[in-house]
């Protein structure tokens, strides 16, 4: 099937085009469309836009290398580099035969999906909707990391016998996971790359930010995540669930927690750079999509491929005490995918957030959850950002998915609770 969305510009950008593409017929190079309203929920990026070519005319990198296996971060990335120059000179040549500029792609996604990230005007839109090689159009959107409560703050400078937080007793209490060689993506606001309490990759072939800057965390959203999965069992602060893992920071929210849809799939397309089977991949954000969220999200087929080749993904559901059905990438359901609610301490259902077991799959804590914070320092916060690394910690542990424990009854639903 395919689905295109359009923006259409006009006076004060009140009216709506909604172009859907289905039943496809091609004739003499032409395309019949049949119009279709589909979900302009969100906060929409006017002109820019997200487009996805067909697997089967642009083959992304991991549909070609599915049946090799690496055990090299260096040897994967060199075969994913020469098939992703190969992809963008084919994007290029689609975007020169509909007259089209590549300076307008702001960037190109070549290991998960096959697609970039665009700015179209109305006429540009309508061209490049009709090429046969096109799948996908869809708005870039606003994403702002989740709200989340901030109930305390500890300095850098404060020297704290190490304690373990409940949701780590709740997990399962913490392993080991210094001596394995899977790393936890945080793909977040960044990492405090010192630390003294998180085992961070700092090398900037890894840690990398897509919003400028360096990949160290000046928002503290990241640095808490990623305490929660990893932090170390060294007799300070606190510790992780699977204690002293490495974490790598994928920024792709600046200080004061903004970015887009196509900011963050260029982060999850840098982790399908380097990721190995075994791998655990963090994103504790998301933003509302609306209708049809699950199939007409760009962060599906995006996680889905990074799910399918072995690389675990654990995913807030939202803050907003809503469906997490119309949250992106909350929505999204699939191998080695778990999308994660909020609970207490005390094992209720944490009231901020999201629910329905269709797309959550498990539960942990995520309300007063202690971790580590920026300068060094630590802070408690709460939010299913703060559920999310619970499961990620535990995946890591595992080298698997999530057991369950127990669970969590809320409206009408019972939520496991994932445990190590």
């Amino acid at each position: 099937m395919k689905t295109f969305s359009k923006l259409a510009a006009g006076a004060m950008l009140s009216a709506l085009m909604i172009t859907s593409c289905q039943n496809e017929n091609f004739s003499e190079g032409t395309v019949e469309t049949i119009v279709e309203p589909t979900s302009t929920e969100g906060e929409i990026i006017p002109g820019k836009y997200i487009v996805l070519f067909k697997d089967s005319k642009l083959v992304p990198a991991s549909k070609i290398l599915e049946k090799r296996s690496f055990t090299s971060r260096e040897d994967k990335a060199s075969a994913v580099r020469d098939i992703s120059e190969v992809l963008e000179k084919q994007m290029n040549t689609i975007l020169s035969d509909n007259g089209l500029d590549q300076s307008k792609v702001s960037d190109y996604y070549t290991t998960k999906i096959s697609g970039m990230a665009i700015n179209l005007g109305d006429e540009e839109f309508q061209k490049l909707s009709k090429d046969p090689n096109v799948a996908a159009i869809e708005y870039d959107r606003v994403v702002n990391l989740p709200k989340v409560e901030i109930e305390e703050v500890i300095s850098g400078e404060t020297r704290m016998a190490q304690t373990t937080p409940c949701g780590i007793t709740r997990a399962g209490g913490a392993a080991n996971g210094s001596g394995r060689q899977e790393w936890i993506w945080i793909i977040d606001s960044g990492i405090d790359l010192d630390h003294p309490d998180l085992n961070v990759v700092t090398n900037t072939t890894y840690s990398r930010s897509f919003v400028g800057g360096s990949a160290n965390d000046c928002n503290g959203h990241g640095t808490h995540v990623a305490g929660t999965a990893a932090a170390i069992s060294n007799g300070i602060g606190v510790v992780g669930v699977s204690a002293g893992a490495p974490v790598v920071s994928v920024r792709v929210f600046g200080c004061s927690g903004g970015s887009s849809t196509s900011t963050i799939l260029s982060g999850i397309n840098h982790v399908g750079r380097y990721d190995l089977a075994g791998d655990v991949a963090n994103l504790s954000l998301g933003g509302f999509f609306g209708s049809g969220c699950s199939s007409n999200s760009s962060y599906r087929s995006a996680l889905l491929a990074l799910g399918n080749g072995g690389t675990r993904v654990a995913i807030a559901a939202g803050n907003s005490s809503a469906n997490a059905a119309s949250y992106q990438p909350a929505c999204v359901n699939g191998n080695n995918i778990y999308t994660v609610a909020s609970m207490t301490c005390n094992g209720g259902f944490s009231g901020f957030s999201n629910f329905n077991m269709n797309p959550i799959d498990v539960i942990a804590t995520g309300s007063s959850v202690r971790s580590t914070y920026l300068n060094g320092g630590y802070a408690t916060l709460s939010g299913t950002s703060m559920a999310s690394p619970h499961v990620a910690g535990i995946m890591h542990a595992r080298n698997n998915g999530p057991r369950t424990s127990g669970s969590v009854s809320n409206r009408g639903e019972n939520y496991p609770i994932a445990v190590r």
